[in-house]
């Protein structure tokens, strides 16, 4: 009866020591994997903030050029509302573009007060 639990349990350490080899390599493999994936996240997060600033930089291209297309539409507002010589469409357009019309009347009062100190 002894003999049968000493083999038994020389099985049994045989077979623990098989399974703890096989969790090992698992381990490893698992850790390889762990860094390949981070590897591949890092390099995605990279081109996606290479891809924001590649967007912030066309957009501040694009910006100054919005910007001189709304300038020249004004200016063909205001063209087409004297054209028409139509007081609503005046109105309209110095509505539209009160900002502008205040600084063309502040710039206005500097030159006057200019000339006055001179």
């Amino acid at each position: 009866m002894y003999l049968i639990l000493l083999a038994s349990e020389g099985d049994l350490l045989i077979s623990q020591t098989i399974l703890i080899i096989i969790l090992l390599c698992l381990a490893i493999v698992f850790c390889f994997y762990g860094i390949i994936a981070a590897r591949k996240v890092a390099i995605a997060a990279k081109k996606f903030d290479y891809f924001v600033e590649d967007l912030t930089y066309k957009s501040e291209m694009l910006n100054s050029t919005v910007d001189t297309v709304v300038k020249i539409s004004n200016y063909i507002d205001i063209f087409e509302a004297f054209t028409k010589r139509n007081v609503k469409a005046w109105v309209k357009v110095i509505a539209r573009n009160k900002d502008i019309a205040y600084r063309l009347v502040d710039k206005l009062k500097e030159f006057a007060n200019s000339d006055e100190k001179s």
